[in-house]
């Protein structure tokens, strides 16, 4: 008998360009035995030609689900790196293209990281928000916290990917708060309409803890005994705002011990 392998072999089923030559979107399928919990990644292999000579080599990268485990198809988000090994090949798939998928999910962006809470803070740059779309469709963040509280981090609001899901959400009275952060000024006049009345720019996501102008929009307090903290996305942020938590009594949960912060480091 063969090695059993360690991942199924799934088709493109859908693609949705948010942003043309950045930010993309993909459907695929799903095997029936694959199982995650919201906020947990993939490890995604394709086929791709070396440099050398042209022969053809696994690649495998980590994506954070965007579905939610009760869908029937997984979703990811991605950025294209220019020059990068991997992003331009998945952003060249079509639909009935073939990409391979671990078996097994990883990761600690889950809820089960943190003893009960009130309010939930998901921190995240680019891509990183990857991770929270998928907690967000699932029930289990509503029944477990009073309010949820987003902070999406981009350059530009152009980069504002899922942005209409938040606002459905908001719409139909779920206990969210959704702050998108731009660091740079608005490209151009006609991106103006698709900034939603709480963009907060251009800063940054440490100017504003550090300033207490966030806590000052959200209206809550950042408190450890009944906040829960998420960090997800560019390393830098990410390291740069443990400091600021660290500072304010946020710790990661050690063996046996439950924290208050959960951190993502797949980057």
């Amino acid at each position: 008998m063969g090695k059993e392998l360690r991942y199924t072999r799934q088709s493109v089923l859908a693609k949705k360009v948010w942003l043309d030559e950045k930010l993309f979107s993909l459907r695929v399928t799903k095997d029936p035995a694959f199982n995650f919990l919201p906020g947990q990644f993939a490890r995604l292999g394709l086929s791709i030609a070396t440099a050398t000579n042209g022969d053809l080599a696994e690649e495998w990268r980590a994506y954070s689900m965007v579905s939610s485990p009760k869908e029937t198809e997984l979703e990811f988000f991605s950025v294209l790196v220019p020059g990068g090994k991997f992003s331009p090949a998945m952003a060249s798939l079509s639909v009935g293209d073939e990409i391979l998928i671990d078996k097994t999910a990883y990761g600690f962006l889950t809820l089960d990281r943190f003893p009960d809470g009130e309010d939930l803070w998901l921190f995240c740059t680019g891509t990183g928000l990857s991770a929270y779309i998928a907690l967000l469709r699932d029930q289990q963040v509503w029944a477990q916290f009073k309010k949820v509280i987003l902070i999406h981090g981009v350059r530009h609001a152009s980069e504002l990917a899922y942005r209409d899901e938040m606002l459905e959400l908001i719409q139909a009275d779920k206990p969210l708060v959704y702050l998108p952060v731009t660091s740079k000024e608005l490209s151009s006049p006609e991106l103006s309409p698709n900034v939603h009345p709480d963009l907060l720019q251009p800063s940054r996501m440490t100017s504003l803890l550090s300033s207490g102008e966030l806590e000052q929009r959200v209206r809550i307090a950042l408190n450890p005994s009944s906040s829960r903290i998420m960090l997800c996305g560019n390393p830098a942020m990410v390291t740069d705002m443990r400091k600021l938590l660290s500072a304010r009594g946020f710790v990661a949960g050690r063996r046996g011990v439950a924290g208050n912060l959960a951190v993502e480091n797949y980057w």
